[in-house]
Formats: structure tokens, sequence, C-alpha cells
């Protein structure tokens, strides 16, 4: 009896440790109001997403922009920069930045990097990377920096839309 009792108990710890679990569904990490559909919760995401904007900051600091335009759809590319501008073109963006290279001499840093993802309305999937970072600028010698944060909306593992907001820092910071 008592292996029998035993048998029973080592069978049950070995199943209980093999269970899937019942929570297989998405955990939800937050909301998004955007769009003026209401309420729509938010995943986690890709994390592959991550990686391409991973490269897309090495890009940046290697100041490799063919990387850059392999890491973006030049077809259909948006990046709102802080300022107010648009560029929107491969050509407009890889202009830009080669100016802001010459001009500032950036340095970037990143924080953290998240992916997320919602499915609108229509069931059609969204995917994004969040990230804050750290960009210096040297000029004439002299640093300074900013609190960078980016929203990236990645489709078809392009970045096709970004939106960038800086944030001096504060005096001690």
């Amino acid at each position: 009896m008592k292996k029998l009792l035993l048998i029973l108990a080592v069978s049950a710890s070995f199943i209980a440790c093999t269970e899937k679990s019942s929570s297989d569904e998405k955990q939800t990490i937050g909301f998004d109001l955007a769009g003026g559909t209401g309420r729509t919760a938010l995943f986690g995401g890709d994390t592959t997403n991550v990686t391409i904007f991973e490269n897309y900051i090495k890009a940046l600091n290697d100041r490799d922009t063919a990387t850059l335009r392999s890491l973006e759809s030049s077809d259909s590319l948006k990046i709102y920069i802080p300022g107010g501008e648009v560029l929107t073109s491969g050509d407009n963006y890889i202009s830009f930045m080669a100016t802001y290279f010459k001009d500032m001499n950036p340095k970037w840093t990143l924080n953290f990097a998240l992916a997320n993802s919602y499915k609108d309305k229509e069931g059609k999937l969204h995917e994004w990377v969040t990230s804050s970072g750290i960009v210096t600028h040297t000029v004439d010698g002299k640093e300074t920096k900013v609190n960078r944060y980016f929203d990236a909306n990645i489709v078809n593992g392009k970045i096709q839309k970004m939106y960038i907001a800086d944030r001096k820092f504060s005096p001690g910071e």
C-alpha cells in the first residue's frame, strides 16, 4: 500500500510539472486610445521588433545609412521628429540625418526598448517598439545630452512610422 501511495504521489508530481498552464492567453500590458476608436488592449509584442530597433540605433551610431535604409519602409516612411517636422521618404530622412550627423555628432545610448502590439476593430495587428535613450551631441567639443523617446511602428520587419520626442535633462540629473 505504501508503494502504491508513493507511486501515485510521484506520478501526480510529474503530471503537475508537465501540465500546461491555463493562461495561454496574451497578458494585457496596457491600453491604446489612439485612432479615436476607444480603449484597445495592448499586449507584449514580438521581440524580434526590438532587435530591429536595436539595429536601427546601432546604424545611427555607426552612421551606416545603407543599414538605415534597409530598416525603413521607404515607400511609406513617416518620421515625426522633435520640432514638428515630418520626414516622409527614405531620401528625405537620409539627407536630414547626414546634416544632423555632421552638425551635432550625435551618439545614442538606449535605456530600454519594449515590443507591444494591438489589434484594431478590423482585426489588423499593429506592432510597435517603445523606447527611451540618451542622445549625446558634441558641438565644438562641448557635450549636451537629451533624453529621447521613440515609438516606432514596425510593419513587415521595417520601420514604417516613428514618433520622436526629446526632454532636456534637469539640473543635477
